[in-house]
């Protein structure tokens, strides 16, 4: 179901994260399509932070989840680090709230107090664990009279609340891309409500948290569809008029089994950024896992700005279906950035990976302990920044070299050091030496010094004259010409794999490119 432009001035949506550890690609797509929605029809993002489980909540989580959605572009209109007219947004912020809405519910009916203690509820999860039944609750309080209750209440004795849920029959929740959902009541244990520490569980202040700040669309992942007849239920005991529900499909690992996790190589959100992907990239990404434009409205190349993604977002272009993270398509939308970024929009791009992704220490590098690639990566990076930016129009050129085939930012140091390092270091793996040995290898270089040498005496050599030069002196001495230019790319770049090698020669010069020659035959005949 499309939202229609009546909801023009009404949209609000909300992000409500738990503040229990880094930031992860799925939750980041939720956050995205909440703020496409919002700006799409100029309504309300607010973010909402649900830090009611006090055993997982981790230290600055909730700074962390803002520092992380500001890398990204996505801003909100109301927050805890904002403000807003329907705060506190921390939910333990919030606490005396929740407990007079779950005693209305008591009050109606719908409600009960239980009383059971821990250590029945774990022997009676291990007696049906034991006999092969799904652990629920037996709902043994649920026939205690108010009365009883209340005296049990009076008497100090620790409760929790209960929703009544009905025995028999069936829920049907409305979801805005699956349609009518049908759940057998039977099938849903009476969930608790209110804690015995008196915070709520997500399902009370969910409810009572979206009813209060108005909100009128709740975009959030499937596996919180269980969970639906349960808020279906509260909005009916509570005669609130419910949001529009809709559940996104999930992201698979790259081999379409299972949800997207880091056992199978999905990383948080930040540690993409510190890799080298532009933040619009994985946003352009992310956004096709699990929707896409109308066909008359699609780009062929799949880049969209974000601009363009908020123009183009709508609910009834979401997938039902789950999206497989397909690493080859998520590298070319990257690299397909990167190239249409000018040179000097490049060369500014990559300095700022550099100084604000990398060397700049995030909040939420303090949950996780760094990555020993990430730690690698801040090392190359302090090494060759200062030389990056010791001569920038040098280093623009340096970057033309491999504009046309970066996938990502952190390539760069490595495919650049021949450039910048004043001895290169080789190992066997670094020449194919499969048909000569080292000591022909150094003397057809040597060779090729004085070829080069005779050739570089005029000021300017034309990519013809050079590459003619090459294969002349591959037919002289009976080698293929495959095998001079790999021989010369290794010695001149230090790899078997390098960016374009006469522009390199351009940008190195004669003096230097000779050196490395030069040391390459040493290191050959040593």
């Amino acid at each position: 179901m499309s939202t229609t432009s009546q909801h023009k001035n009404e949209v609000r949506v909300r992000a409500a994260p738990s503040p229990t550890g880094r930031v992860h690609v799925g939750t980041l797509r939720t956050f995205l399509y909440d703020y496409l929605l919002a700006k799409k029809y100029n309504g309300s993002n607010i973010l909402r932070v649900e830090d009611t489980d006090e055993k997982r909540k981790v230290v600055r989580g909730t700074e962390a989840i803002i520092e992380v959605m500001k890398l990204f572009g996505i801003d909100y209109d109301e927050g805890p680090h904002v403000g807003g007219d329907y705060g506190p947004y921390i939910q333990t912020e919030r606490k005396s709230l929740y407990n007079k809405y779950a005693e209305e519910l008591v009050s109606k009916g719908h409600a009960y107090h239980c009383f059971c203690a821990e250590e029945r509820l774990q022997k009676l999860r291990d007696s049906q664990i034991e006999a092969k039944k799904p652990p629920g609750y037996d709902r043994k309080c649920r026939s205690i009279s108010p009365e009883d209750a209340a005296e049990m209440k009076k008497a100090g004795k620790p409760y929790v609340i209960r929703l009544k849920v009905p025995l028999e029959g069936t829920t049907v929740f409305h979801d805005e891309v699956l349609g009518d959902v049908k759940f057998k009541n039977s099938n849903v244990i009476d969930p608790i409500l209110l804690k015995s520490d008196g915070l709520p569980t997500y399902h009370l202040a969910v409810v009572v948290d979206d009813f209060l700040m108005k909100i009128t669309h709740v975009l959030r992942g499937l596996e919180w569809l269980p969970s639906a007849p349960i808020h279906k239920l509260l909005y009916e005991y509570f005669e609130w008029d419910m949001p529009k529900f809709v559940h996104l499909s999930l992201i698979l690992n790259p081999d379409g089994k299972g949800k997207l996790s880091k056992r199978k190589g999905a990383l948080p959100a930040v540690s993409y950024l510190r890799k080298g992907y532009l933040p619009e990239a994985m946003n352009n990404y992310f956004a096709l896992i699990g929707w896409a434009p109308r066909p008359n409205e699609a780009n062929e190349d799949d880049v969209y700005t974000m601009a363009e993604l908020i123009e183009r977002f709508d609910i009834d272009r979401l997938h039902k279906q789950p999206g497989r993270f397909d690493p080859k398509k998520f590298d070319a939308i990257s690299g397909k950035h990167i190239r249409r970024l000018d040179s000097k929009e490049l060369v500014e791009k990559v300095l700022y990976w550099a100084k604000n992704y990398v060397l700049t220490e995030f909040i939420t590098d303090g949950i996780d302990e760094m990555p020993e690639w990430e730690g690698d990566i801040k090392n190359k990076v302090k090494r060759y920044l200062p030389l990056w930016e010791a001569d920038l129009d040098f280093f623009e050129k340096a970057l033309s070299l491999v504009h046309e085939r970066l996938i990502y930012f952190s390539e760069i140091p490595e495919l650049l050091a021949y450039l910048y390092n004043k001895t290169l270091v080789w190992t066997d793996n670094d020449w194919k030496l499969q048909d000569h040995s080292k000591a022909e290898v150094a003397s057809a270089l040597g060779g090729m010094l004085e070829v080069f040498g005779q050739l570089y005496i005029t000021e300017k050599v034309s990519h013809e004259k050079w590459e003619s030069a090459i294969r002349g002196y591959a037919d002289k001495i009976g080698w293929k010409h495959g095998e001079v230019f790999m021989a010369l790319r290794s010695a001149v770049t230090g790899k078997l794999q390098s960016p374009p090698l006469f522009e390199s020669f351009e940008i190195l010069g004669w003096e230097k490119t000779k050196k490395h020659i030069e040391d390459a035959i040493r290191w050959l005949r040593s």
